[in-house]
């Protein structure tokens, strides 16, 4: 009887440690959350652990691999703990084609990547090291030669990454073909040409801020990865405005291509975009400030299948370009004009009536645009127009919001710094989302009695 008060009480001990953990468990402290976390990533099983749970007898192995086949990086760490049976299952190769580090970034050790790349071999098809800071050239490239399967990576932010990597990868992961490289600034020429050498299934590039990489390593690419598709060039300082020049007749797989701060860039660029690119569907050139009215004709000839352009900061661009875009590219659905100050209504009126596909629209900043081609845009855009961003646009009033309400299919308007709309006017429209800033009515400034009596 007391051998069974004793373990009566140890029960109910237990159980209320339990309850006190499960409601402590949300304030986890920071450092012991990250010990657990390399407790995941790095899984092991002591000799004393048992796996004689009646789910081991009744389930087939095959079907538990199954049920394993759906958990992701951190709950297949977890089950692997349990015991031997389920470390075996959890670990198994087919359980890792997909592997998200980015919860477990800072943990992320480069031990952990040799370990994975063990682990996974032949499976891994995705990996994602997103924000993993401390993985450095030696974990990638045992990686590398144990996952030559591999087909999509990213480093993004991998800060130590070095051309020795991108080597690696060119030696020994023919199928890659989709590759993030942002902000890895210490990659060059030379690992542009180790990936355009070793990789030619590229379909996906971005070397966002990855100032060391200049003309000739994004010529390789182009050359030698003939399916290349999208090209993401954010950031890229050193390139200069012959960068495509070379190549213009090797981009016509090219679909998406982001400039953003490229700001060598000038209309001898865009003319070899537009020459080369011809099914070009998605563009950037935000803050490319150098370029004028030349690059939107250019690209009104011949990018008929243009559908995303995005033009903010490029304040030299005016009505005549914008005229000729808006007859050669019909099919735009989405255009940023922020802070083209040069447009006025000619231009909203012009593709209005010529881009018909036309669902998001970005004025901010246009300060010569008026409530009559606000009304001539939302008349023929009625059922598609879904966005409209019109900051800090002086001459709009209540009127253009008047307007708007005869447009079904608007989700958000933006009107911050619309001095000459009213809150009133706002208030009545409360199926769309309205961005607006008022600023406080300044109070009167005090009145000042002079020894003569007078008010001034």
């Amino acid at each position: 009887m007391e051998t069974a008060d004793r373990r009566s009480a140890a029960a109910a001990a237990n159980s209320r440690r339990a309850k006190r953990l499960a409601q402590q468990a949300h304030k986890t402290h920071p450092v012991i959350q990250a010990k657990q976390n390399q407790m995941y990533l790095i899984t092991t099983l002591s000799q004393a652990q048992t796996d004689n749970s009646l789910i081991n007898r009744v389930l087939p192995k095959e079907v538990l691999l199954k049920v394993f086949s759906f958990l992701d990086t951190k709950a297949l760490c977890r089950s692997a703990q349990v015991c031997r049976s389920w470390n075996v299952l959890a670990l198994d190769g087919s359980n890792w084609q997909r592997v998200d580090l980015f919860t477990f970034q800072r943990d992320v050790k480069s031990s952990v990547i040799e370990n994975l790349a063990c682990r996974c071999g032949g499976f891994l098809k995705e990996l994602s090291l997103k924000g993993c800071e401390n993985i450095h050239d030696s974990a990638l490239r045992t990686f590398t030669s144990r996952c030559p399967n591999l087909e999509h990576l990213s480093l993004y932010r991998c800060k130590r990454v070095t051309d020795a990597s991108c080597e690696n990868l060119g030696r020994y992961c023919h199928k890659l073909n989709y590759l993030n490289l942002e902000n890895c600034s210490s990659i060059t020429d030379r690992a542009m040409r180790y990936i355009g050498d070793g990789c030619p299934n590229l379909t996906y590039l971005n070397i966002s801020w990855c100032d060391a990489v200049q003309d000739r390593g994004v010529q390789i690419i182009i050359t030698n990865c003939a399916s290349l598709d999208t090209l993401i060039l954010r950031g890229c300082e050193g390139l200069t405005e012959n960068v495509f020049g070379p190549v213009e007749g090797q981009m016509a797989s090219l679909k998406k291509l982001n400039l953003l701060q490229c700001f060598q860039l000038t209309d001898a660029t865009v003319q070899n975009i537009s020459n080369g690119a011809m099914n070009l569907e998605y563009l950037c050139m935000s803050n490319c400030n150098q370029i004028t009215d030349r690059s939107l004709i250019a690209l009104g000839q011949t990018s008929h299948n243009l559908k995303v352009l995005e033009l903010s900061g490029c304040n030299l661009l005016g009505d005549n370009g914008f005229v000729q875009l808006s007859k050669g590219c019909k099919m735009l659905e989405r255009l940023d004009m922020e802070d083209c100050s040069l447009i006025s209504d000619i231009t909203i009126n012009n593709l209005s009536n010529q881009c018909v596909a036309l669902r998001e629209l970005s004025l901010s900043h246009c300060e010569l645009i008026t409530d009559e081609s606000i009304q001539n845009l939302v008349t023929k855009h009625r059922e598609t127009l879904k966005i409209l961003e019109l900051d800090n646009c002086p001459q709009l009033t209540d009127s253009t919001l008047s307007h708007l309400r005869h447009c079904r299919a608007l989700k958000r308007i933006d009107l911050y710094d619309c001095q000459n709309v009213t809150k009133e006017a706002i208030h009545h429209r409360p199926n769309i989302e309205i961005h607006a800033y008022f600023a406080p009515v300044t109070p009167p400034a005090d009145q000042v009695v002079n020894r003569g009596g007078m008010l001034f």
